[in-house]
């Protein structure tokens, strides 16, 4: 009876953590630390979920990142075809859960995810928003890498690179700046918060 009631108490106290970081990822995506000039912005809306992935594990941080996912695609929706919408909105968010396989290295964890979170934008990216590639773009990038390293990397030149150069440069200006973002600030802030508590965790 009392492990029972120990399991009652802990999946309550997740769906409850889950909730919370759900919606606090969502008021989060709302204040903007920087907005790109080409339309990308910085925010800390995903450390709720990288929170709730480290401390309640990878399925919870699953479910809590496609329920955001869900919510800031109702919000803001960019909805051009379903595989798009799976990749821009439910997949990124999804993956925030591998954070949760790395409890002793959240860091790599952040590192991991963020890498598989910038995959699935420039899947995304090139396919879906090829038309928005700037023109010449992979020939100025060319000319720029080999200008500055001495290095001629000619399949830049090729034009099926050119959507996922641009594809690769819109979203890595996001990304990658907000896992350095958490990579720096989300291991500590989870440290104080959990300072002698014991997280529930259910991996």
């Amino acid at each position: 009876m009392n492990l029972q009631a120990t399991a009652t108490t802990g999946s309550t106290r997740r769906l409850t953590a889950m909730a919370v970081a759900v919606a606090l990822a969502v008021l989060l995506g709302f204040i903007r630390l920087y907005r790109l000039p080409w339309g990308g912005s910085l925010s800390l809306k995903i450390l709720p979920l990288v929170y709730l992935a480290v401390v309640h594990g990878p399925r919870a941080g699953v479910a809590g990142g496609l329920a955001a996912g869900l919510v800031t695609l109702i919000v803001d929706p960019v909805i051009l075809h379903p595989i798009q919408v799976a990749l821009d909105y439910l997949l990124p968010y999804a993956l925030l859960g591998i954070i949760g396989c790395f409890p002793a290295w959240p860091r790599l964890g952040i590192l991991v995810a963020g890498v598989l979170r910038l995959a699935s934008h420039v899947v995304s990216g090139a396919v879906y928003f090829a038309a928005f590639t700037p023109p010449e773009l992979n020939r100025q990038v060319y000319e720029l890498v080999r200008d500055y390293s001495g290095i001629a990397l000619s399949p830049l030149l090729q034009q099926w690179t050119a959507p996922w150069l641009y594809a690769l440069l819109y979203n890595a200006s996001v990304v990658v700046p907000e896992t350095i973002l958490m990579i720096l600030i989300a291991p500590p802030l989870i440290r104080r918060i959990n300072r002698g508590f014991a997280p529930d965790r259910n991996v």
